[in-house]
C-alpha cells in the first residue's frame, strides 16, 4: 500500500469507506497516519484525554483481516474514529473532564461504543471534554482536565464545548468522526466553531447507557462529523432502542436517504435572530443570508416566523440546574467538587439555593406548555432554520459570559423539547473562522434533516474545507 495522503484524512467517512472497501487503502495504515497527526497535533489542540493506540492497531488489523476474507461490516468497518471521553470505555480511564477522575476505568462498554465497535470502527481514544460536560456551569475554556479547548482554525480561539476534543479532533484531521453528547448546544457549538456537521438527535434516540449523566431529561448522543451523509451513517448504527436504557425509544430507527417529500412540498420557518446585539458580527449574518439563498435555489420554500413566545429559557435552565445538581451530588458531599476549575462551580447549591421544588415542579409543568405549543408550531412548518452562533468562535482566554452575551431562543426550545438538529457549515466570519447554521425540526425528524443537510452541501463545499495549518 502507498502511504496515506493527508488530505484523505480530511476526506468524508464516505470516501474513506470506499476506499477501504476496494482495498486501495487498509485500515491500519488509515490508523497510523491518524496516529501520527495526532502525536503531532492533538497536544497543542488539547483534543485527546486518552489515545488508545493498542487497541487501534489492533481493530485496525482485524478490520482488514475482514475486509481481505470478504466480510464487509458496513460503511464504517475501519474506519477510525474518537469518543467523548464520558462514554465508558471498558479498561480505558473514562474521567468525564474532571482531574480526580483521571484513573476511573470502566468495566464495560457504552453502548454507542459496543455498537460502533460491532460496525467494525477503530477507537483512537477519548476525545477531551469540558468537566462535568458543563453541566455545574462554567465560563473560560480551561474548565477541562485536558485544558483549553484549542481551535484548529486558530489556536487563540475556542473549539467550543462541552464536546471541545470532538470537535478539535474532527476539524484537525485527527480522526475520521467522533461521538458528542448535547445538553444544551455540544454538539452544535463545537460543530459551529470548528466548521463542522453535527447532529443532535431527538431525545431517546440514541442510548445513552454508558454514558455520564448530566441532565437525565435533557442528555442526547450524536455524531460531529465533515458531512451530513457521514452524520447519516454514524446515526444509523449507534441509533435504536437499547433495554439498558429506559429512556431509549422504541421508535423506528431508519435513515435511508430520500424518503421524505419532495422539497417544493415543505414549508421551512426562518428565524432571524438580533445581530445589533453587543458581540453579534455582520459577516456572520452575511454567511447566514447566503445559505438561506443557497436553501432557496435548491428549491425549498422558506417565509419568516416566530418561535412560541415562552420563556422556554428560563424553564430549560431551572430543570437543567436541579438535574445536574442531583447528577452530581454525591460530589458535593464528599468535597470533591471543589476540584472543578470553575471557580462557581462549587457553589452552584449555595447560587441556586433560592430555587425550590415547587418551581421545579412549576418548570416541568410549563415544560409540557411548552412542547404542546412547539408541536403546533411543526404542525405548521415542517423545518426551521436560523444562525447557529451570531459570531465565530471566541478568544480562548475570555469570559465566556463577555463574549457569548446573547439569548439561545432556539437551542432552549430544542433541547427542552428533545428535537432534532442538524448544524451545517456555511462559511467563514472574522478572520477566516467558521461560521454555521442549524435546521431543526420535530421529533424523528432526523431523515428530513439530513437530507436538507446533504442537499445544502450538494450546492457547497465548506463542509470540504479545513484548516490550512492544521
Amino acid at each position: 500500500m502507498s502511504p496515506i495522503a493527508e488530505d484523505l484524512l480530511f476526506a468524508p467517512v464516505t470516501e474513506l469507506s470506499a476506499q477501504l472497501r476496494a482495498r486501495r487503502i487498509t485500515s491500519l495504515d488509515l490508523t497510523e497516519a491518524y496516529l501520527d497527526r495526532i502525536a503531532r497535533l492533538a497536544p497543542g489542540l488539547n483534543a485527546f484525554k486518552t489515545v488508545t493506540a493498542d487497541l487501534a492497531r489492533e481493530q485496525a488489523r482485524a478490520a482488514d483481516a475482514e475486509i481481505r476474507g470478504g466480510r464487509w461490516r458496513g460503511p464504517l468497518h475501519g474506519v477510525p474514529y474518537g469518543a467523548k471521553d464520558l462514554f465508558a470505555t471498558a479498561g480505558i480511564p473514562t474521567g468525564w473532564g474532571f482531574e480526580p477522575l483521571n484513573d476511573q476505568v470502566p468495566d464495560a462498554d457504552a453502548t454507542v461504543v459496543r455498537k460502533l465497535r460491532e460496525a467494525g470502527a477503530v477507537l483512537l481514544g477519548k476525545l477531551a471534554m469540558v468537566e462535568f460536560a458543563g453541566g455545574l456551569g462554567y465560563r473560560f475554556a480551561n474548565a477541562s482536565s485536558s485544558g483549553p479547548g484549542r481551535n484548529p482554525w486558530n489556536r487563540e480561539r475556542w473549539t467550543g464545548g462541552s464536546s471541545s476534543g470532538s470537535g478539535a479532533a474532527v476539524a484537525a484531521g485527527l480522526v475520521g468522526f467522533a461521538l458528542g453528547t448535547e445538553t444544551w448546544g455540544s454538539i452544535l457549538c463545537p460543530s459551529a466553531f470548528c466548521g463542522l456537521t453535527g447532529l443532535r438527535p431527538t431525545y431517546g434516540r440514541v442510548s445513552r447507557a454508558g454514558a455520564m449523566v448530566c441532565a437525565w431529561t435533557f442528555d442526547k448522543v450524536g455524531p460531529i462529523t465533515r458531512a451530513a451523509s457521514d452524520c447519516r451513517i454514524v446515526l444509523d448504527a449507534i441509533a435504536g432502542h437499547d433495554p439498558a436504557d429506559p429512556s431509549s425509544s422504541a421508535e423506528p430507527a431508519s435513515f435511508a436517504r430520500g424518503r421524505t417529500r419532495a422539497p417544493g412540498s415543505l414549508r421551512g420557518a426562518i428565524i432571524p435572530q438580533d445581530f445589533t446585539v453587543k458581540g453579534a458580527e455582520p459577516e456572520v449574518k452575511e454567511a447566514f443570508d447566503r445559505a438561506l439563498g443557497t436553501l432557496a435555489a435548491a428549491g425549498l420554500n422558506l417565509e419568516p416566523a416566530k418561535l412560541p413566545e415562552f420563556p422556554a429559557s428560563e424553564v430549560a435552565g431551572v430543570l437543567i440546574t436541579a438535574e445536574a445538581l442531583s447528577s452530581f451530588e454525591n460530589f458535593y458531599r464528599d468535597g470533591r467538587v471543589h476540584a472543578l476549575k470553575d471557580a462557581y462551580a462549587p457553589w452552584q447549591p449555595e447560587i441556586n439555593r433560592a430555587l425550590t421544588g415547587a418551581d421545579v415542579m412549576k418548570a416541568w409543568r410549563m415544560r409540557r406548555v411548552l412542547q404542546e405549543k412547539t408541536a403546533e408550531f411543526f404542525a405548521r412548518y415542517d423545518f426551521l432554520v436560523s444562525p447557529n452562533f451570531l459570531s465565530v468562535a471566541p478568544p480562548v482566554d475570555r469570559d465566556f459570559l463577555e463574549t457569548l452575551p446573547y439569548a439561545d431562543p432556539v437551542g432552549a426550545i430544542g433541547n427542552a423539547c428533545g428535537l432534532p438538529a442538524i448544524a451545517l457549515p456555511c462559511g467563514f466570519g472574522r478572520d477566516h473562522m467558521p461560521a454555521g447554521f442549524q435546521i431543526m425540526a420535530a421529533p424523528y425528524a432526523e431523515g428530513l434533516l439530513l437530507d436538507l443537510g446533504e442537499r445544502f452541501q450538494g450546492r457547497t463545499d465548506f463542509h470540504r474545507q479545513h484548516p490550512p495549518t492544521a
